[in-house]
């Protein structure tokens, strides 16, 4: 795999901003790239101690120092694009950020030449992994409306961007007269790995993803290597979304289940199936899709599984784990790989399943969010024979 394996004794290394003083992006910005190593496995390992789970040695990957980030979310304010200063309540203007990839910042200077008729709303620009340029507007109504009557400013924002509006990612389509509000548009917007195979993945600009292709690459190969340790593993899989650690664990796997509540996701996942290319077509037979709510209700039987494969949302886990409490220990599933970029509901449930036999095996961090207090946490659980 291509990544660096942080050394704490690497050379020192800082990022500077003209922002620092007043933008709340980069709380660590102040501090020398192995500091910041040192805290976030510090504080993760406090995190497993204060929970009472044994751990070995945590794993340290980094995709860089800055410069990573393939999608922008941000906020617009009275003219002013960017984020919240520190202890303030306006957005603070960002025109260059350390943390945007070339392809992002260049998409970024563009975007803010256009002058927007709009007091107030959120903004997400993307950059594809083959340079598509992308741009999701989500104004009041009110404001959406004047933009799509004003005209000229949207055409000239489609000249560079596919665009996509509103909650409803309705795409506004122009009819020679007007611009009228069409259905989402599924587009290849991101990647993930199948080993050393890049797959695109079909989404809108507004879907979920991870913010980095580089990270994304360390988080992908990595699911798929700990998948093929095992020996053609049936999986079940809960938040798949559009499919980013499917596919990369599908390329080690016998069978996936993949369960996903949300429609426009699976939609782009079906899609992504049906492009990918022919020299990994026969996966697709490997892979089945659930749509269900699977931190409410779970219908499927885990005996008939090998191993689970979870990115929950921040809440973690909720009732998924209920089921496994009703199960011997070996007919519980061998394995399971838990990721999340929340350690504070990791830890809680990867008490639960401490104390159903699982014991954590593996651990990663992922810093897919440089200069910042955020990280992604990637761990192997194995259930005790």
């Amino acid at each position: 795999m291509e990544h660096q394996n942080y050394s704490l004794s690497a050379q020192q290394t800082k990022l500077s901003c003209h922002l620092e003083s007043i933008c709340s992006g980069c709380q660590y910005l102040h501090l020398d790239y192995d500091e910041q190593v040192k805290i976030k496995i510090e504080q993760l390992q406090q995190l497993f101690d204060h929970s009472q789970i044994p751990y070995g040695p945590i794993e340290f990957l980094s995709a860089g120092l800055g410069g990573l980030r393939c999608r922008l979310d941000f906020s617009l304010q009275g003219g002013r694009l960017g984020l919240y200063g520190k202890g303030l309540h306006d957005i603070v203007d960002i025109d260059i950020c350390a943390q945007l990839s070339p392809p992002l910042q260049n998409w970024l200077t563009e975007f803010r030449s256009y002058q927007w008729p709009v007091d107030k709303g959120s903004i997400r620009l993307r950059v594809s992994p083959h340079g598509k340029l992308g741009a999701w507007l989500d104004f009041a109504n009110i404001d959406i409306k004047m933009i799509l009557e004003e005209k000229n400013l949207l055409k000239k924002l489609q000249e560079k961007a596919f665009v996509e509006i509103g909650q409803r990612r309705k795409v506004p389509v122009w009819t020679g007269t007007e611009f009228k509000l069409h259905e989402p548009q599924l587009n290849v917007w991101f990647n993930t790995w199948m080993n050393t195979i890049p797959v695109d993945l079909y989404c809108h600009v507004a879907s979920f993803t991870q913010p980095s292709l580089s990270a994304n690459k360390i988080i992908a190969q990595t699911i798929s290597k700990w998948v093929g340790s095992f020996q053609e593993p049936r999986l079940i899989e809960f938040g798949s979304g559009i499919g980013n650690l499917t596919l990369s664990a599908l390329a080690s796997a016998k069978t996936i289940l993949a369960c996903e509540i949300d429609a426009l996701s699976l939609m782009g996942l079906e899609k992504t199936l049906e492009h990918l290319p022919e020299s990994l077509d026969e996966y697709k037979k490997k892979l089945n899709i659930f749509r269900g709510d699977f931190q409410r209700k779970i219908v499927q039987d885990f005996k008939e599984f090998d191993g689970i494969l979870a990115n929950p949302p921040r809440s973690g886990l909720m009732n998924f784990l209920d089921p496994l409490e009703n199960l011997s220990l070996l007919d519980r599933p061998q394995f399971f790989i838990y990721m999340s970029c929340f350690p504070e509901s990791l830890v809680v449930d990867l008490g639960k399943l401490k104390n159903y036999g699982y014991k954590l095996k593996k651990c990663v961090i992922v810093d897919q969010f440089p200069q910042t207090t955020h990280y992604e946490v990637l761990t192997l659980l194995e259930r005790g024979n």
